[in-house]
């Protein structure tokens, strides 16, 4: 009885010895199916042989296996590489610190199967096949990083690339990659087939080119002018794409010496590649005359007229002449000056041409010339001693005719009394006599003689007035008319001088 159970006990290890030799030896191609094939295994095996101590072992190699107590590859999904230069292949190990790392290796898949690229082993150290020794390594190899770099990378290079990690007891864990190849494009300027002339038609200024990229990049133009861009596209045998941007623009004259930026972007560049183009358009001269300041007076020395021209191709004719006569003496032309090689005369008056030309065409310029007896400074200090003499001259005639008007005002006599009360005009005639006046009047019954004297009179004369103040008003308005009215009895006024009375009509009266 003893016995026996020392022999089943013996039979189960070997069991248990012969299934973890079998999953080591399969390791490499149980891959994505081992955790699930591992639980069928020691599914069946527990069935088995139902040991207690080699079931616990079995389980716990099984688990780990599987990936249950955590055992991570870490690699990117995709990677672009750059053709004709390196690429890195990042792989990150993440182990626990119960497992042991025995290998890690990278792998491509190709249509005929998977090839091995390289393996690192902690005690063997690095194996690289030959076709791949000088173009591929290790960055830092260990027990956390398996990442590699390969060099020179082409077409060929595109595929999927696996990061497979061998550990102990777990076995292998892995991770796949997808490496792409980009071309980096080839970028260049060309300028249009025909030239820009000022006022020609619309036509093409530049052409940017991103030669052979992929992916296709993107091109563009950046400018001040106002113009426009068309884009072609045009596919290559290898996969790659040409792009060209052309730029349209009516050409005009203040275009000259702009500046055209070609930018390209693309995913293998770094930043934005940017070519800048200069902007040449041709056109007949802008001229401009230098030398006249308006101040050129009779004697003055060392003076000429520059005529600047501004062209595109160079000025290389120049030419003086004169409108309104003959070209002075002692006046020649220099280069694209008109040099005065004496002091100016009055007969240097005139009207200048200056006249300019290229291969484009001519210009010409027009310039005044007025030779004065005087300078500007002379001038103006005339004036301002003209000035002053005059203002001089008119401030003495008003203190003359204010010292006279003065002068007179005080020789004149003063008015009388008598001249400003009872003046009368030259034509007016002295009233009849009181008592004819008196006639005048409705006839009254006879009274008793009585004296009267001059205060009676006067009161009665007064009672008359107020009676009638009316009509006196209306006689007032009257006599405003320039038509003559008789005078009324109301309208004289009684004034006593010395023994007789005096009557004066007061609307008559004036001073």
């Amino acid at each position: 009885m003893k016995g026996s159970a020392v022999v089943h006990s013996k039979s189960g290890l070997v069991s248990m010895e012969l299934l973890l030799r079998r999953i080591l030896s399969y390791r490499n191609e149980l891959e994505s199916s081992l955790g699930d094939m591992e639980r069928r295994m020691s599914a069946r095996y527990f069935r088995n042989n139902p040991y207690s101590g080699g079931n616990t072992t079995v389980a716990l190699l099984l688990l780990t296996a599987s990936g249950v107590l955590g055992n991570q590859v870490l690699v990117p999904p995709r990677i672009s590489a750059v053709l004709g230069k390196n690429v890195t292949l990042g792989c990150r190990v993440e182990v626990d610190s119960n497992l042991s790392l025995t290998q890690s290796s990278w792998e491509r898949r190709l249509p005929s199967g998977s090839v091995t690229l390289a393996v690192y082993n902690p005690v063997h150290g690095i194996s690289v096949p030959p076709e791949y020794q000088r173009r591929l390594s290790f960055r830092s190899p260990s027990s956390h990083d398996a990442t590699i770099v390969l060099e020179d990378v082409g077409f060929a290079d595109i595929g999927i690339y696996t990061c497979k990690v061998a550990t102990f007891p777990l076995g292998n864990t892995q991770a796949s990659t997808t490496v792409s190849v980009m071309v980096e494009p080839k970028v260049y300027v060309s300028a249009g087939s025909v030239a820009l002339v000022d006022g020609g038609n619309e036509t093409t200024v530049a052409t940017c080119i991103a030669e052979r990229a992929r992916p296709p990049a993107d091109v563009s133009w950046e400018t001040d002018l106002h113009g426009a861009s068309e884009a072609h596209l045009q596919d290559e045998a290898n996969g790659t794409t040409t792009t060209q941007v052309q730029y349209m623009w009516h050409p005009a004259r203040h275009g000259q010496g702009h500046t055209l930026t070609c930018v390209v972007r693309h995913p293998a560049l770094q930043a934005d590649f940017r070519v800048p183009y200069l902007v040449s358009v041709l056109f007949a001269p802008d001229i401009v005359v230098l030398g006249y300041d308006g101040d050129w007076f009779v004697g003055r020395e060392n003076l000429q007229l520059t005529c600047q021209a501004k062209a595109n191709p160079s000025a290389h004719h120049f030419r003086w002449v004169r409108l309104d006569g003959e070209m002075p003496e002692g006046v020649v032309m220099a280069n694209d000056s008109l040099v005065f090689g004496r002091p100016l005369q009055r007969n240097d008056s005139g009207v200048y041409r200056c006249e300019v030309g290229n291969d484009i065409g001519f210009r010409s310029r027009d310039i005044r010339i007025r030779v004065h007896d005087m300078s500007q400074e002379q001038r103006t200090s005339a004036m301002a001693v003209a000035g002053a003499i005059m203002g001089a001259i008119l401030a003495l005639f008003l203190i003359t005719v204010f010292t006279i008007v003065l002068l007179t005002a005080r020789k004149a006599p003063l008015p009388t009394y008598t001249d400003k009360v009872i003046d009368l005009p030259p034509t007016h005639k002295p009233p009849p006599p009181y008592s004819e006046r008196r006639s005048s009047k409705p006839s009254a019954p006879p009274k008793p003689t009585q004296v009267v004297t001059f205060k009676q009179a006067c009161r009665v004369d007064r009672r008359y007035e107020m009676a009638e103040r009316p009509v006196a008003r209306a006689a007032q308005r009257e006599a405003q008319s320039p038509i003559h009215q008789p005078l009324s009895y109301q309208e004289w006024v009684c004034h006593q001088n010395g023994a007789e009375r005096v009557y004066i009509n007061h609307r008559e009266h004036y001073v």
